[in-house]
């Protein structure tokens, strides 16, 4: 008998994933018409996920589910070889779902993996929302979620003080003489990463300085969107030395375009990012950066969840700051540039 999901509710009831998802979790509020109708669809097609839940505490299969939001992010890349590795060696297999910073992707996957009987779930979300993994880990099934809050779960987090990778940066900058700072922003204020913004602005405060919205593009997060932030500020009319990139990927794309443009880095220009990806010892200058620790994080992932699963763990949440580091490169220099 082929396993019910939450897609075939939703066909059924003629409404979203997202809404069967709400009632199912009770995360949200749902019209009474709505909900009658899942609920309805619920008992007409015999969906049961704490019955799924239970023939896995009957055999494990062995395998862990991961989401995350772009795999082609060098960045979740590196979280995801760790998590791989790691469970290869304890013979667990990986399942990897990309999301594509959709909620409702999310919301398929994580219905997916239920069907598939997966041990346990790896979760690095779009939104600051992680609700959804409720009925997840209410049903028996651990989770681990990366850089959000913890909803009240019993699930381990793992975390990083974006405020101190934001204000690092800026320090840096400013302590080389640095006045005129830009800001590469990320995606999304509402998002962990918007506090890198929010670091950025208390160093400028703390030095006496102002930051100036017009060389405060928002990026994508992507390579792409800071090759079109470095287009904006090049645009801006504007004065700038230095580049906060909130984020590694952008700062990539904004070397690239300012070198197009003739700008000479870091001789006339120092940029300076977040996260260390493997791409930044590769730019051409070598990207200065405030590094976290995503392979061994995916790793330290997988060891909690294998406890959680065979049961090596039963003291509740547990939350894991992961440790920053600025690694000094070669893309930022003294301002004004010793001749």
């Amino acid at each position: 008998m082929p396993v019910i999901t939450m897609k075939d509710i939703a066909r059924s009831a003629g409404v979203s994933i997202a809404t069967v998802s709400y009632v199912v979790n009770n995360t949200r509020y749902v019209s009474p018409e709505l909900e009658t109708r899942v609920r309805h669809a619920i008992e007409e097609l015999g969906y049961s996920p704490n019955a799924v839940a239970r023939s896995l505490r009957q055999k494990n299969t062995r395998m862990i589910g991961l989401i995350v939001p772009d795999s082609s992010n060098p960045f979740f890349a590196e979280i995801a070889k760790g998590i791989e590795d790691a469970g290869y060696e304890q013979g667990y297999s990986v399942i990897l779902c990309n999301s594509n910073a959709q909620i409702e992707r999310e919301l398929v996957y994580l219905d997916l993996l239920r069907s598939k009987r997966v041990d346990g779930i790896i979760f690095i979300a779009t939104s600051m929302r992680v609700d959804h993994i409720r009925s997840f880990v209410q049903a028996g099934i651990p989770a681990v979620v990366f850089y959000r809050d913890n909803p009240g779960l019993d699930i381990d987090t793992f975390r990083i003080d974006n405020f101190q990778a934001g204000y690092v940066a800026t320090r840096y900058l400013i302590g080389l003489g640095h006045r005129e700072i830009a800001c590469i922003q990320p995606a999304s204020a509402k998002t962990p990463s918007g506090q890198r913004v929010e670091g950025y602005k208390k160093a400028m405060q703390e030095s006496g300085l102002v930051w100036d919205d017009a060389i405060m593009p928002r990026g994508d997060n992507r390579v792409g969107g800071g090759k079109d932030a470095a287009q904006a500020l090049a645009a801006s009319g504007r004065s700038f030395t230095a580049i906060f990139s909130t984020n590694d990927a952008m700062a990539v794309g904004a070397m690239r375009v300012l070198r197009n443009l003739g700008y000479q880095i870091p001789q006339t220009v120092s940029i300076v990012g977040v996260d260390d990806i493997i791409l930044a010892s590769y730019t051409e200058p070598p990207l200065t950066t405030v590094a976290q620790p995503k392979y061994e994080a995916g790793c330290q992932a997988v060891e909690f969840l294998i406890q959680r699963i065979e049961g090596g763990h039963d003291q509740g949440p547990r939350e894991i700051m992961l440790e920053l580091n600025l690694v000094e490169r070669e893309s930022a220099v003294q301002y004004p540039a010793k001749s």
